[in-house]
C-alpha cells in the first residue's frame, strides 16, 4: 500500500473540529479515544466536586479545558510533522472523518441542557429587566445553582430563580420576603412581617408617590407550600404583589455570581 505523508495543518484542524480526530488521522486511534474521553470527563469531574460554585472555580474549569484542547491540537500537529511515512488505515477516509465530526458534535451539543441542568445542577441566565436593581442590572449574566434548595431551607432574603406562575416558560429572579404561615403587609413602602418592620438594605425606591397595591398591600397570610417574593427595585417589579404568593414548586434555583456584565467591575461578583 502506498505510503502517504501526514499534513500537520490537516491534523490540527481535525482535532479542533473533533478532539482526538487529528490523532486518528495520524494513525493513533487509541490515543485519540483517550484524549476525547479525557476532554469530556475532566470538566464533568471538576463540576462534580463543585468548582463552578465560585466565579474563579468556573474560570479554572474553562481554562484547564481550553489548554487541554490546545494540547490535543498541538500534539496532533507535531506528531504529523514527525511522521515521515504513513500507511493509511481502513479508517483514514474523508467520509469517516466527516461522520466522526458530526457524531461527536451532536453528542456534545444536543444534551447540553440535560447535562448542565439535571446532572451537574447549574444553569446560566441573563437579566432582562431592571426589576432587581441595584443587585442585578439589565444585561448581567449569572450562574445559578439548581440544587441549592434541595440541600438548604428557604430563608427570608434569599434570591431565587423562579418560573413565572402565569407563564412557566418565563424565568424571573426575585427575593424571598415572607415564608409560609407568615403575615406580610406593606404600608407606605415599608414591609412588615407578622407586624414587625422588616429591614431591607438591598431595596430601592425611585418614586416617592404612594400607590395602593404597590406601596400599600395586605395584610395577607402566606399559604402553606408558598412564599412571598418581591423585586429589589420595588417601584418597577412585577412580583407577589400582583400575582400573589409563589408556589414553592416554581422555585428552580439560587443565583450565585455574575460571570459577565457590561460593567467589568461587576464580573465575578457574588449575588447577595
Amino acid at each position: 500500500m502506498e505510503k502517504i505523508k501526514r499534513k500537520p495543518i490537516v491534523a490540527a484542524i481535525l482535532s479542533s473540529l473533533a478532539p482526538g480526530l487529528g490523532q486518528l488521522y495520524n494513525g493513533q486511534i487509541i490515543k485519540g479515544i483517550i484524549f476525547l474521553l479525557s476532554l469530556i470527563l475532566l470538566p464533568i469531574i471538576m463540576f462534580r466536586i463543585g468548582l463552578h460554585y465560585s466565579y474563579y472555580g468556573l474560570a479554572i474549569i474553562l481554562l484547564i479545558s481550553m489548554f487541554f484542547l490546545l494540547f490535543i491540537i498541538g500534539e496532533a500537529f507535531f506528531t504529523a510533522i514527525k511522521k515521515k511515512e504513513f500507511i493509511p488505515r481502513s479508517y483514514n477516509k474523508w467520509y469517516i472523518y466527516l461522520l466522526i465530526i458530526l457524531l461527536i458534535n451532536s453528542i456534545v451539543l444536543v444534551p447540553t441542557n440535560f447535562l448542565t441542568n439535571k446532572v451537574l445542577g447549574f444553569s446560566a441566565y441573563k437579566m432582562p429587566t431592571g426589576s432587581m436593581e441595584p443587585t442585578l442590572r439589565i444585561g448581567d449574566y449569572l450562574v445559578a445553582d439548581l440544587k441549592y434548595f434541595k440541600k438548604n431551607k428557604l430563608q427570608r432574603g434569599d434570591l431565587v430563580i423562579l418560573q413565572f406562575p402565569e407563564d412557566p416558560a418565563k424565568i424571573f429572579i426575585k427575593r424571598i420576603i415572607a415564608l409560609e404561615g407568615e403575615k406580610i403587609e406593606i404600608k407606605s413602602k415599608q414591609v412588615y412581617i407578622d407586624e414587625i418592620p422588616f429591614p431591607e438594605g438591598y431595596k430601592v425606591h425611585f418614586d416617592n408617590k404612594i400607590y395602593p397595591g404597590r406601596d400599600n398591600f395586605g395584610p395577607v397570610i402566606v399559604p402553606s407550600d408558598h412564599c412571598f417574593v418581591l423585586g429589589d427595585n420595588r417601584d418597577k417589579s412585577m412580583d407577589s404583589r400582583r400575582w400573589d404568593s409563589l408556589p414553592l414548586r416554581n422555585i428552580k434555583g439560587k443565583p450565585l455570581y455574575i460571570y459577565w456584565a457590561r460593567d467589568i467591575i461587576r464580573i465575578g461578583m457574588k449575588i447577595k
